[in-house]
């Protein structure tokens, strides 16, 4: 089998106030009112959807290339290599180890790879003026983009059954009867805040999950 290197990055918001910078206007006219007649009522309404407005675009940022940041970038084969200094450091620094793994023949792999960390590497990249490597990603084939070289577990992992829907790492784990990854996604912001330390030692670990998984779905 190649040698499979697994990549897999944490992101984090944008400032709150960044994000909010790039929202549309709040409009009252696209507020749902459904069958309300009162005014005292419609006016209730409209003022709760204009105090919610954008939230729901905060809470969710760290998963959004246009409002998130990449945080750390790991990947990892019979070493480990992590990226966590600015951003533009850590994609370049991402496409280069990339780079080197393809001319050596090697794969590179991981969970939803092309579902979330590869898309949102390359659109930061887009979006920060980083060069993307038209070997990682040909923006002439939007369709079928990526290396012939990259290979997503969670796609291996439906078998060729393309209507499945998305199934969780820590599900496939289950299955498979490893160890579960630790700590929760939706918590790496706070801990990225507070434990630099720890948050690099969260994505080595799931580094090491992933390359379990790839062991046992890539050999042959």
């Amino acid at each position: 089998m190649q040698l499979v290197t697994i990549l897999d990055i944490e992101t984090i918001a944008q400032p709150e106030s960044e994000i909010r910078s790039k929202l549309q206007p709040f409009d009252a006219n696209k507020v749902a009112l459904g069958v309300l007649k009162d005014p005292d009522k419609i006016m209730a309404k409209i003022m709760e959807a204009e105090a919610n407005h954008g939230n729901a675009e905060v809470e969710r940022a760290a998963l959004s290339a246009e409002t998130g940041i990449v945080a750390i970038s790991g990947m990892m084969n019979d070493s480990i290599h992590q990226f966590a200094d600015s951003e533009e450091d850590v994609i370049a620094k991402t496409f280069d180890k990339m780079m080197q793994v393809f001319s050596g023949g090697g794969i590179i792999s991981g969970w939803n790879v092309k579902g979330f960390d590869l898309p949102f590497l390359v659109k930061r990249a887009w979006l920060i003026g980083v060069k993307v490597p038209a070997r990682i990603f040909n923006p002439l084939k939007p369709r079928y983009p990526w290396s012939d070289s990259i290979i997503d577990l969670m796609e291996v992992w439906k078998a060729g059954q393309y209507t499945e829907k998305h199934t969780s790492l820590n599900a496939a784990l289950r299955h498979l009867g490893l160890p579960e990854k630790t700590g929760l996604g939706a918590d790496f912001g706070n801990l990225w805040a507070s434990d630099k330390g720890a948050a690099l030692a969260y994505n080595a670990d799931d580094l090491d999950r992933e390359l379990k998984v790839a062991m046992r779905l890539l050999s042959h």
